[in-house]
């Protein structure tokens, strides 16, 4: 059977980090790598150095392709569905940033959504118990218990998946 070598890569970068972390903590880490990743391309494209870009890009895209390959569709039922679909966006408008009429601003929204989803699982992390999850965020992804999220945490990855269905991006 023939593998995808960025889906490995992104499956052991993520093995990695689950190994040595709680999940919910791994998620918001891999979350927070997207995100610095998203910003080094915005900065890159501006300073006009479109390898760094591009490289900085593909990073962002192996994380979401991770975060998506790991989801537990089994036990995860309607949020599992939402966070495929929001990864898949994600990966889309990742993969656009180039093509976009400006690149650093599309790589600019595209760091602030995930930052958003950054805090979010930062957030659900707390709620679930693993105290100083916020700060300790400088088995498989399964959003399961986060179906029954209530309050802001759900609000916010609520929120995420519209903007992510195209008002960031217009």
């Amino acid at each position: 059977m023939m593998t995808n070598p960025t889906v490995s890569k992104a499956l052991s970068a993520y093995a990695t980090a689950n190994s040595t972390v709680p999940p919910l903590i791994a998620v918001a880490r891999l979350y927070e790598r997207a995100t610095t990743n998203a910003r080094r391309a915005r900065e890159a494209v501006r300073a006009r150095r479109f390898d760094e870009a591009f490289a900085d890009l593909d990073r962002t895209i192996t994380i979401l392709t991770a975060l998506d390959s790991v989801l537990d569709m089994g036990r995860g039922g309607a949020v599992a569905q939402d966070l495929r679909r929001f990864y898949r966006i994600m990966i889309q408008q990742v993969a656009n940033v180039p093509a976009r009429p400006d690149p650093a601003a599309a790589a600019d929204a595209v760091a602030r959504q995930l930052g958003v989803m950054a805090e979010a699982w930062k957030t659900v992390a707390e709620t679930y118990g693993i105290p100083g999850a916020a700060e300790r965020s400088t088995g498989r992804h399964t959003p399961s218990g986060a179906t029954t999220v209530k309050g802001s945490s759900a609000s916010v990855i609520e929120r995420s998946m519209k903007h992510a269905n195209g008002s960031l991006f217009g």
